[in-house]
C-alpha cells in the first residue's frame, strides 16, 4: 500500500513539472547569444582588412521551445563567404543576418551587435615585433625583482593585413597577476588573443622568468668622480675625490659587485660653464640593482692646468 502511494506522489509531481513547463515554454522569451564568426573560402595570400570581431552578439526572441532550439543546435555560427571579395569595401548590415546564419527554427532575431561589418581584403604579411609584458607584480617588505622580466622568445611573429600590420610595433602577452612575490617565477604565459581576423599570432605562449630574492643595502665605498672629455692639458680636481654608494638589490647580485661596477662622472663642457664650483655627478650601475644615495651628493671641484 505505501508502495502505491510512493508511485502516486512521483507520478503527481512529474505531471505537474511537465504541465508547468507546456504553459511556461509557450512564453515568448529574448536571449542573448554569442555566435562565432567564421570566414569561409578566404583567397589565397589574402586576408580581411578591415577589424572583424571574433563574435557577433544577437538577441533572440520566441516562445520557450524556440529558445530551448537554440542551445541544442550544434554549430550555431555567423558565416561569412570571402570568395568574392576585393579590396573595395562591402557593408554587411543586421537586416543580412538570415543569409549569414542558417536558423533551424523561425525564431526572431531583434537586435546583432555590431550592426555593421566593413569588408574587403588586403594582402598578408608577416612582421616580428617585441613582446611586452602585461604584468601586474606586488613584493612583499624585503623583496623585490632582480633585473627585468626575462621572456623567451622576447619577440614573436604576427600575420595579418598589410595596413594593419606596418601599423604594428609591439605584442602584449595575456593579462597576469603576481601578489606578494617571495619566489622567482618560471612560467608559461599565453600570449594575448586577437581580437580580430586581420591578425594571427603565429605563437601562443611564451616563457616568462621573474628572478625574486630577499634585498639588502651594501655600501660600495671610494668611488672615484672622473670629468669626461677632459683636454690632455687640463685636469680638474674634485673635493672630495671619492664618494660612497648606497646600493639595494638581491643579495646574490650584490655579493657578485664591486667598485669598478660603479662610475661617477661629470661631463667638462659642464664643469666651465658652472658658475657655483660645486657639481652633482652622474652615476651609473648594474641594471639589475638601484642606486639609493650617495655620499656626499655634491662636489667643489677646480680646473687647472697640468704640470709639465
Amino acid at each position: 500500500m505505501e508502495s502505491k502511494k510512493y508511485h502516486i506522489v512521483l507520478a503527481s509531481i512529474l505531471f505537474a513539472i511537465l504541465t508547468w513547463l507546456s504553459v511556461n515554454m509557450l512564453h515568448n522569451y529574448v536571449v542573448i547569444r554569442h555566435l562565432p564568426i567564421v570566414v569561409e573560402d578566404l583567397k589565397p595570400g589574402k586576408t580581411l582588412k578591415h577589424h572583424i570581431p571574433r563574435y557577433v552578439t544577437i538577441r533572440f526572441s520566441g516562445n520557450g521551445w524556440l529558445i530551448a532550439g537554440l542551445y541544442v543546435t550544434p554549430g550555431l555560427k555567423y558565416f561569412i563567404d570571402a570568395s568574392a571579395l576585393s579590396s573595395n569595401n562591402f557593408i554587411v548590415t543586421s537586416k543580412d543576418l538570415l543569409e549569414h546564419v542558417k536558423l533551424p527554427f523561425a525564431v526572431q532575431p531583434i537586435d546583432v551587435k555590431p550592426e555593421t561589418l566593413m569588408l574587403a581584403l588586403d594582402d598578408y604579411i608577416e612582421k616580428r615585433v617585441p613582446v611586452v609584458s602585461n604584468f601586474v607584480i606586488s613584493y612583499p617588505d624585503g623583496y623585490g625583482p632582480v633585473g627585468t622580466v626575462h621572456m623567451t622568445p622576447d619577440s614573436v611573429t604576427i600575420g595579418g593585413a598589410k595596413e594593419t600590420i606596418e601599423k604594428l610595433h609591439v605584442w602584449h602577452t595575456a593579462y597576469e597577476r603576481f601578489v606578494d612575490l617571495k619566489t622567482s617565477i618560471d612560467k608559461t604565459i599565453p600570449l594575448e588573443e586577437p581580437e580580430s581576423f586581420s591578425l594571427t599570432v603565429l605563437q601562443k605562449t611564451i616563457r616568462a622568468q621573474i628572478n625574486v630574492q630577499p634585498f639588502a643595502e651594501r655600501v660600495f665605498s671610494g668611488i672615484p668622480i672622473n670629468a669626461s672629455t677632459t683636454p690632455p692639458s687640463y685636469e680638474v680636481i674634485f673635493i672630495p675625490s671619492k664618494m660612497d654608494v648606497i646600493v639595494r638589490g638581491g643579495i646574490d647580485q650584490l655579493e657578485k659587485l664591486s667598485n669598478t661596477d660603479f662610475t661617477a662622472i661629470v661631463n667638462y663642457e659642464t664643469l666651465i660653464h658652472d658658475s657655483s664650483g660645486i657639481i652633482i655627478p652622474k652615476l651609473s650601475g648594474p641594471t639589475e640593482v638601484n642606486i639609493i644615495s650617495s655620499k656626499p651628493e655634491k662636489f667643489q671641484f677646480v680646473i687647472r692646468k697640468r704640470l709639465q
